[in-house]
């Protein structure tokens, strides 16, 4: 990630490191949720079933959220001083969230592989909030709001599943 750190007008952090460390971790976070977006979009697209009207429409919702997510993410590295990089060969490069196969899938299946993309971004980001926290609470309370709406959407999906949950 660039950095504009340059200028006196930038949050305060206690050394340029904790600034440059904050943004790579905001560029991690950033490139999973790019990505769960796109996933998602792949899903949305590949669903068959009984319930494929219905996850087709949710995944959409779901998909909007991860994007906005992902907006709200890297506006706090912008705010920060440090310029992320969202471009698909960034996204392609650092993301690990685990891909879909490209082919039809029951609606069932498409909630369940989904959730488990979902909650695996979500333990990723819980794992960062401690590290984060102490360069800067600001940027913790961020990623803090993104974990909240990530295990919403896992209650949401694991909903769907009921029993086979």
């Amino acid at each position: 990630m660039e950095s504009v750190a340059n200028s006196v007008q930038l949050p305060p952090l206690d050394n340029p490191n904790e600034r440059a460390a904050v943004g790579g971790e905001l560029q991690v976070v950033l490139q999973d949720l790019i990505d769960l977006s796109l996933i998602g979009k792949q899903l949305h697209w590949s669903v068959v079933g009984a319930a494929a009207h219905g996850v087709h429409v949710f995944l959409d919702e779901l998909v909007g959220d991860w994007r906005e997510l992902a907006d709200v993410v890297a506006e706090r590295a912008v705010t920060l001083g440090v310029v992320p990089d969202g471009q698909s060969s960034a996204v392609a490069a650092g993301s690990r969230v685990e891909p879909v196969a490209v082919r039809s899938l029951a609606d069932h299946a498409v909630v369940w592989e989904l959730g488990r993309r979902v909650a695996a971004v979500s333990e990723r980001i819980r794992e960062r909030l401690g590290s984060v926290g102490a360069a800067d609470l600001v940027t913790q309370d961020v990623l803090v709001r993104v974990v909240g709406m990530l295990e919403k959407h896992q209650w949401m999906l694991r909903a769907q599943l009921g029993e086979k949950a």
